[in-house]
């Protein structure tokens, strides 16, 4: 009987990789599709689809960077967080400077996520910091979860959908008293410091953030040691060489730096070919939908087209559009990535409790992610190397969030 059921799970996982490999081929088939009318969404798909994959391969989450660091002294994955933003800002650099070459004060590029700077961004990422810890997950870790067969996820996604009709509702209100009045600060027009310097400020100011890290880690106790192994220096044949560079990219895990690595490059291909990447535009798109059916609004939401970002793109029209394919995008990547890996399973919490704990983060995940006009990735990922004054004030009140967050699932146990 145990060697049936052993012989059983084998097939079953040797049916994820060839599933996996499908989809895999499916990506490029509806890219060469949509993009005989969309040359960009269909770059953009590729692109997101590389994000799903990366963030799943290396298990890359700004909640756990956060998270781990404020319960356990653990800089690990904070260092990976860095390491793309940085990649990111340098490749930002060439093409901010093609798409706005002199800026002027009070002048950016559209397209980049500058977002305003204010009260409404301090209390979005404060809001959001809680509610990523105490689901565990913060948007886009969400939705590779979701992937992966977390059925907590689809609960906090379930939340999400909620958080944001919630904003949605009293979306007036914050913007006739705060939005509205808050300055969108492009760091390379201010004073006209231009983006050379802009960028030697971002740098250094990762680089404190890295110190930072590092002292809190000493403080802790904690040290990151790297285990080495001994060079396996049997030799390969050609073949058995490429299948088992294949196998390092395709089924094994990565390391949370090559995870950062691949997050900043993959940044500045979303930014080549439409605008930085975000993963809320499509939520907030769809949450409008359901909000108008219900009844709860009318039309699209007072000033929402002065706006750049997840939020601004969210009033495209169409099914296959960009918001579309950077979201689903994420998710299918990461879809074939869980396959490829033979990690697909379906779990469930063993205490239902956290179902309220995913649905309840969820909602102030939704709420905060679309007020903030972005969640990690767009509002603090994307928003930093736009030299974008709002991408600093949303991750210094994400790691408030966050601190409050690991208080919160310590009392909740």
């Amino acid at each position: 009987m145990d060697k049936f059921m052993q012989k059983a799970e084998k097939i079953k996982y040797s049916n994820q990789k060839i599933i996996g490999w499908f989809l895999f081929t499916l990506v490029f088939i509806f890219s060469f599709a949509i993009s005989k009318n969309n040359f960009s969404d269909a770059a953009i798909w590729i692109a997101a689809c590389a994000l799903g994959f990366t963030l799943q391969k290396s298990r890359f989450c700004f909640a756990s960077s956060f998270r781990d660091l404020f319960m356990f002294g653990s800089g690990h994955n904070m260092k990976a967080v860095l390491l793309a933003i940085s990649i990111a800002s340098v490749g930002f650099l060439g093409i901010l400077t093609w798409i706005l070459p002199n800026p002027v004060p009070g002048e950016f590029p559209s397209s980049a996520h500058v977002l305003p700077f204010g009260f409404s961004t301090l209390i979005a990422g404060i809001i959001f910091g809680v509610g990523m810890v105490t689901a565990g997950g913060c948007v886009s870790g969400t939705i590779y979860r979701i992937a992966e067969g977390y059925v907590a996820s689809i609960v906090t996604m379930i939340g999400i959908i909620i958080g944001t009709i919630l904003l949605i509702i009293s979306w007036d209100f914050w913007w006739n008293n705060f939005i509205s009045n808050e300055p969108k600060i492009f760091l390379p027009s201010t004073q006209s410091i231009g983006y050379g310097f802009s960028l030697l400020i971002t740098l250094f100011a990762i680089f404190l953030v890295y110190l930072l890290v590092i002292f809190i880690e000493n403080k802790s106790g904690v040290a990151n040691f790297t285990i080495s192994k001994k060079a396996d220096l049997k030799s390969k044949s050609f073949t058995e060489t490429i299948k088992q560079n294949i196998e390092s990219v395709f089924s094994k895990s990565w390391t949370a730096y090559t995870g950062g690595i691949a997050l900043g490059f993959i940044g500045i291909i979303y930014f080549i070919f439409h605008s930085p990447p975000g993963v809320t535009g499509e939520i907030m798109k769809q949450s409008m939908k359901i909000s108008e059916s219900l009844s709860f609004s009318s039309g699209p939401l007072q000033g929402i087209a002065s706006l750049s970002g997840c939020l601004g793109s969210s009033i495209e029209s169409g099914i296959i559009s960009h918001t579309f394919v950077s979201t689903v995008g994420v998710f299918f990547g990461a879809l074939v990535s869980a396959l490829l890996s033979q990690e697909f399973k379906i779990r469930t919490p063993k205490e239902p409790k956290r179902y309220i704990q995913s649905l309840s983060g969820g909602m102030l995940m939704g709420y905060s992610a679309s007020l903030g006009i972005g969640c990690t990735i767009g509002a603090f990922f994307s928003a930093i190397p736009s030299f974008s004054l709002s991408g600093w004030l949303f991750g210094i009140s994400l790691a408030i969030g966050a601190y409050l967050g690991t208080k919160v699932i310590k009392a909740i146990g």
